[in-house]
């Protein structure tokens, strides 16, 4: 079977682990970075240097195919990786960051997997919680069954299995959100542009549930006009992110 068409895409590069990388008393989780969907760990570039040199570890999984796998599978794939820096580190939980698929997958991965223990703080990006409509602000041209069917197929071959778990109503976000969008434990940050042209409704990102924090960028920065790919590398989203990081350093 031939890979999905967004699994060959050129990536922006790759970013490295450093397995040598240890948390501190002053910043005691290390950073997991999930990227979206037909993304790469390239995504985080600027991201992940920012953090290491405030003093976070941080990793970054490459995972599902370039995330166009079922997201079950992926998130499989991504718990063992957080296991994985549990273990070399000595760490007992980690934050996670997940811009747009990379937030529902660990929700999935907290939610269904028992990963809840595992994880201090999501921070997501503009993730399609309660999923999109088929084709994001193109929705209005879908208005037949043929046209719908064409969509389908098109998200089918671009973003494979993983495309359509996103979509408003899909069995995978049903289960998903079915006994509620968080659960007890860890602490959850949402951010969403709303210039997203690929999430439809753009509200989608945001989560309902005991101490949340849903925000828009826009109440920040009133003027930006930020896109969902570039939510993982603007600077502005950037600052916000970390600001949330730093947050959440124990006092001393």
């Amino acid at each position: 079977m031939s890979k999905p068409l967004g699994a060959r895409v050129p990536t922006r590069g790759w970013v490295e682990d450093d397995w040598r990388a240890a948390p501190s008393a002053q910043r005691p989780w290390p950073v997991v970075l999930v990227h979206g969907t037909s993304a790469s760990t390239g995504d985080y570039m600027e991201l992940a240097r920012e953090l290491r040199e405030l003093g976070w570890a941080v990793f970054i999984p490459t995972y599902g195919n370039r995330a166009t796998n079922p997201i079950e599978d992926s998130a499989e794939q991504v718990l063992a990786y957080i296991n994985q820096v549990l273990h070399a580190t000595g760490a007992e939980k980690v934050i996670i960051v997940g811009h747009s698929q990379g937030g529902v997958l660990a929700r999935y991965l907290i939610k269904r997997l028992g990963g809840a223990s595992k994880v201090k703080h999501l921070i997501s990006l503009s993730s399609p919680h309660h999923g999109t409509s088929l084709g994001g602000m193109l929705n209005v041209l879908v208005n037949s069954e043929r046209s719908a069917d064409f969509m389908i197929r098109m998200i089918n071959n671009y973003f494979g299995p993983a495309g359509m778990q996103q979509i408003v109503g899909s069995d995978f976000l049903t289960d998903l959100n079915a006994d509620g969008d968080t659960v007890p434990g860890p602490g959850y940050t949402c951010l969403v542009t709303r210039t997203d042209t690929t999430v439809s409704p753009v509200e989608s990102g945001f989560l309902d549930g005991p101490g949340v924090d849903n925000s828009w960028i826009q109440d920040y920065y009133p003027l930006a006009v930020i896109l969902h790919e570039d939510m993982p590398r603007d600077r502005r989203v950037r600052e916000l992110v970390i600001s949330t990081i730093e947050q959440l350093r124990p006092l001393q």
